[in-house]
This record gives C-alpha cells, structure tokens and sequence, in this order.
C-alpha cells in the first residue's frame, strides 16, 4: 500500500510537458486571458475544438491557478503593504491557521510561503498607515507567540511585465500619483466576479451579477478606459509548469534618478523579468524572476549586479514555494 502511495504521489508531482503550441497558448493567455477559444485557436493555427482541448488538459492537470484581472488599487485610494513573517514555534497546524487567517481577510490581495530569511509573504491594501496598523496588530494580538521577527514594506509603485519573450506593449504600472476614481456597488459586483475569473463570458457574469449583458458590457468598458482593469492574465502553478518563481529584495547604494530608469529599461528587456517593485522600507527594490531552476537565477543575479554594481548594496533571496491567494480586488 505505501508503495502504491508513493507512485502516485509521485505522478501527481511529475511536471507537466508542454509542446510548442501549449507554450503559445500560455504565452496568449498571460497577456489576454480573455481571449476567446476562437482568437487563441487562429494565433496559434490550430482549430477551436483543439485549443478547448488542450485548455481543458490545463485545468485538468492544474497547470494554472488563476485568470486575473489586474485592477489598479491605487487609484481606488489603497496602497500596498508587502508584509513578510518568520515564525516560531508552529506547528504545520499553527502554519495552516495563520494562512486561513490571512484567507479570509478582505484586504489581502497576496498570501504565498516563501523560502528564505521568512516564512509567508502577506500584501495587504489600506488606504493609510493607520488602516494598516489595525490590520496588522489584529493579527499579532492572535499569533504574535509564533512570529519570530516581521518586516513590512510600502511598494511605491511597480511595472509589471507580463510575457518572457513579448513584453513591449504588455507593461503595466501600478502606484503612480492618479485622482482616486469612486467605483459603485455596481462597478464592485463585476470586479469582484471579474478579478479572479478574467475568462468568464459577458452573459454568465451578468447571470451572476443580476445585471443586463448591455450594462456589464458598458461597465467593463469604462473600467478599461479609466485604467481600473489595467489587464487580464494568467497565473500559472510554477511547479508543475517546472518554473521556480523567486523575489530578490535590493539594498542600493548612490541611487540616483538616471540609474534607476536604467534599472528599469534592462528590466523590461530581460527575459526573465516579471515585476519590479520600489519600494519604501528596509529594502529599496523587490525584483520577480521566474527561471528554469536556481543556477539560472544566480547566472541573472551575477549579471544584474555586474551591471549596476555601483548602485547595489546588497540583496536577500525569497523562493515562492506555494501561493494561496492572489486577487487584486479582494474586498
């Protein structure tokens, strides 16, 4: 019987292969997750019912944890708040009822366990310091005997790159100083549904919304122009695509304004690059890296601090073992 467990504990693990179209297909996806079955079938020149097919294995095999609907929260008036955890004296229970803790909380956009100097990473939107401060000694009045240490850092603002080898025209930022835009119940019932199933069809999320087809359409619309929806992708399970997803956390040194757009310019270039973060804290930049395994990360590490080695101080690797949460209109 523990033979048999162990086989197919170890088929459930193996990573998934992936041909060139199904590389494509993601590749499509991470930049438009709405994207229908029939425009993803003619970029790829395969037939629709072969597209469903291989979405369907996707799904099937837990290839992708979510469609996103990246929504701007800042100009919803919420900033973000990257909050890392080392803990203590927990048990894998004590681990698990934290996790669910942050799970449930309405202001969480980001729950990962991370590999490193911490534990879980938590993101947390608020719209002040104060907002913050509850949030957080909440939690520490519940589980402050299993945080060893805690490190909170405000994100100032991030571009985001969304595909390895097309990013020109794929970026997004998020952060800028904008006028606050006021959404209505209405606005929040789409982004709600929206947020977390970008592919939904217009005629299912106005069954779930109890809104006419005419009114979501009209809505989504809006949204868009004014940059709220800012765009639609795709969260891959980096496991079992044979990714590993990793955060390194800059120290910096005689940063000036020149250096740092040029930091940014070999970001969007770089192929491995996903999302940069400057931040205010502690730490000065967080950098998203998605490589083939930990020799290619510090091979991109080795280069990156050749190339601005008079502005780097000093860095700390964050691994992204497992996420759980991620939805960018949590409320």
């Amino acid at each position: 019987m523990g033979k048999i467990y162990k086989l197919i504990t170890h088929m459930l693990n193996m990573k998934v292969k992936l041909d060139i179209k199904d590389k494509k297909i993601l590749e499509l996806l991470e930049q438009n997750s709405r994207l229908s079955n029939s425009q993803i079938a003619r970029k790829v020149k395969l037939s629709k019912p072969a597209v469903e097919y291989r979405l369907k294995r996707f799904e099937r095999n837990k290839l992708i944890f979510s469609f996103q609907t990246a929504i701007d929260f800042t100009k919803l008036g919420y900033s973000q708040y990257k909050t890392y955890f080392k803990f203590q004296n927990a048990t894998p229970s004590n681990e698990k009822e934290i996790i669910d803790y942050w799970k449930k909380s309405k202001n969480v956009i980001w729950i990962a366990e991370i590999r490193g100097n911490w534990d879980l990473s938590v993101s947390i939107l608020a719209k002040s310091n104060f907002e913050f401060g509850q949030i957080l000694n909440k939690f520490m009045n519940s589980f402050s005997q299993f945080i060893l240490k805690k490190d909170v850092l405000l994100t100032e603002y991030s571009p985001y790159y969304a595909v390895q080898h097309q990013k020109k025209g794929s970026e997004f930022v998020y952060g800028k100083p904008a006028e606050t835009y006021k959404i209505d119940e209405i606005d929040s019932k789409i982004l709600k549904i929206l947020s977390t199933d970008a592919r939904i069809s217009i005629l299912d999320l106005a069954k779930k919304t109890k809104l006419s087809r005419d009114i979501v359409n009209y809505r989504i619309k809006k949204l868009l122009k004014n940059e709220i929806i800012v765009q639609y992708k795709l969260i891959p399970d980096f496991d079992k695509l044979g990714f590993f997803y990793y955060k390194v956390i800059f120290r910096t040194k005689n940063l000036n304004e020149k250096e740092q757009k040029r930091l940014e310019n070999y970001l969007v270039e770089h192929k491995k690059a996903k999302q940069l973060l400057k931040l205010i804290g502690s730490w000065d930049f967080e950098i998203e890296f998605e490589v083939d395994n930990e020799d290619e990360l510090y091979k991109v590490l080795n280069e990156l601090r050749k190339e601005f080695s008079n502005i780097i101080r000093d860095f700390s690797i964050i691994r992204v073992k497992k996420t759980h949460k991620f939805n960018y209109f949590p409320f």
